[in-house]
């Protein structure tokens, strides 16, 4: 006889499964726009010259809760980037996201951009590789992000509006 703890996740997991499974079966289409925002908050090492001017290196961490499906629906992503801050400014952020779904598809882009330090940062950003349902993507567009309150010392957070074109094989 199962307890009630075990039933519950053996309940828990069935529902899991029959919600993943209906993720995988959902079609995508073959070719579309991106367009979808993202919250992200990131760790950051920070090696500092003199006050406006720094290296950042970054590691930042984001959920996409939207109501499209496929190349713009739910999502987690991951992201490491670096910045050379000169003056409270960069031109030369750079980084890869992977972007994972609820079907364990996944995506890799590679971004680059500018920016203010904790205002506003501008880029472009391109499909690098993608497995599952997403194999064989590509395209790109632009990322616009607004940075947030600080959540720590080492700690930010920020929003992310991101389009362009998707095209699948």
């Amino acid at each position: 006889m199962f307890s009630i703890q075990q039933s519950l996740f053996a309940a828990s997991v069935t529902a899991g499964l029959l919600l993943s499974h209906a993720a995988v079966a959902q079609e995508i289409p073959k070719e579309g726009p991106v367009d979808f925002e993202v919250s992200s908050i990131g760790e950051a090492s920070i090696l500092a010259a003199s006050p406006g001017t720094l290296q950042l290196n970054y590691v930042v961490n984001g959920l996409r809760n939207s109501n499209g499906d496929g190349v713009n629906g739910l999502a987690s992503m991951h992201c490491v980037g670096a910045a050379t801050i000169v003056d409270g400014k960069w031109d030369n952020e750079s980084g890869l996201c992977r972007t994972t779904y609820p079907d364990g598809s996944s995506s890799m882009t590679r971004y680059n951009g500018s920016g203010t330090l904790g205002g506003l940062a501008e880029g472009a950003w391109s499909f690098v590789s993608g497995t599952g349902a997403l194999e064989g993507i590509t395209g790109g567009g632009t990322y616009t992000r607004v940075s947030g309150p600080r959540a720590s010392e080492t700690r930010s957070t920020s929003r992310s509006t991101v389009k362009g074109n998707y095209k699948l094989p």
